[in-house]
């Protein structure tokens, strides 16, 4: 019985030694590790927050064509998307008894007696086919002639790219059908996305640069047209809409790209960079940063962030030279600080 018992207590001493040596202290009485920094850096000139965007056609540059009348069928098409067109060129042909009809009431005008001299009579006729889309040509051609056709010619009603054609060769065309599209390519739409409190310092007007995404070297200067005064619903974001001049042809519609937005701090105030991580927020709602200073230790330091991306963020604060902010071991020290607000309130 006294030899079991003996190594019993010999296995417990020995780890109660293991767990005394476990909790000693560091040897040399040294203090614990220092947090980890990085200095705080001024931001240059180019700085600004980047957002998505995406390029939509310009309204105000797109022309839709419906059909002013009915057709039995497309006899040939001319152009189709991706084809730059001008201003009266023919895009479609279709076979349109509608149009044989109109043709054919200024036809009987101009040979009935008097050579259709009735006082208004041939200037309605006339006004009717042009509001059908016949052309100047073509109205000449009848009075010429007196022949009339069912040939009915859509053509582009300004110059641009041809971005949508309605029915295909062969289909039947009922009034009021879309036949094509055709948008000037050179001015286009970017739409972008603020979150609230980032539209600050932004108006119509304002200067914005855009890039493809995948190639931020080739860049192009935006004009903001409208920052939205609502918050999208579905996004909770407020739409921004940026005209720019591609009249290079760099981007196309739908595409994704880059908006950078200047940043512009207030009068007097400076910007400044420092890791993304050093930036935390209070539990009163006020962020910042811990700004290690000599003398005067570790200290919380309100901050204004402007912007955020690649790791950093660029914000606006009282530093001062020197200064460097913590990145790691933050959780104590936000757990303090929120105790001695928390204290102090």
């Amino acid at each position: 019985m006294m030899r079991p018992m003996r190594s019993i207590v010999i296995v417990l001493c020995g780890l109660l030694a293991v767990a005394c040596q476990k909790n000693a202290p560091p040897r040399g009485g040294s203090s614990p590790s220092p947090p980890v920094t990085a200095p705080v850096l001024r931001a240059g000139e180019d700085v600004g927050r980047d957002l998505l965007g995406q390029v939509q056609i310009d309204p105000q540059t797109t022309s839709q064509t419906m059909a002013r009348l009915s057709a039995l069928t497309v006899l040939s098409i001319a152009h189709f998307p991706g084809d730059r067109v001008k201003k009266g060129e023919t895009i479609m042909v279709l076979q349109s008894p509608d149009f044989f009809s109109a043709e054919s009431e200024l036809s009987s005008i101009l040979s009935s007696p008097g050579g259709g001299d009735v006082p208004g009579i041939r200037r309605l006729a006339v006004r009717k086919l042009v509001l059908l889309g016949a052309s100047q040509r073509e109205i000449a051609r009848l009075v010429r002639t007196r022949t009339p056709t069912d040939r009915y010619e859509a053509r582009a009603p300004r110059s641009g790219i041809l971005t949508r054609l309605g029915p295909a060769e062969g289909a039947r065309v009922s009034t009021g059908d879309l036949l094509f599209v055709v948008s000037d390519l050179d001015r286009l739409w970017v739409r972008a996305f603020l979150y609230p409190g980032e539209e600050q310092g932004l108006a119509d007007g304002s200067r914005v640069r855009v890039s493809p995404l995948d190639d931020p070297s080739r860049v192009l200067e935006g004009t903001i047209l409208r920052v939205a005064p609502y918050i999208d619903p579905r996004t909770r974001t407020i739409p921004l809409r940026i005209v720019i001049d591609n009249s290079l042809g760099l981007f196309r519609p739908d595409a994704w790209v880059r908006v950078r937005i200047p940043v512009r701090p207030r009068a007097g105030g400076r910007l400044f960079r420092v890791p993304g991580e050093s930036v935390v927020r209070r539990q009163d709602g006020k962020t910042g940063v811990f700004v290690v200073r000599s003398p005067g230790g570790i200290r919380f330091m309100p901050v204004s962030v402007f912007g955020r991306g690649k790791g950093e963020a660029v914000v606006s604060g009282e530093f001062q030279k020197g200064d460097r902010v913590v990145t790691r071991g933050l959780l104590p020290l936000v757990s303090n600080e929120n105790g001695r607000v928390g204290g102090r309130s």
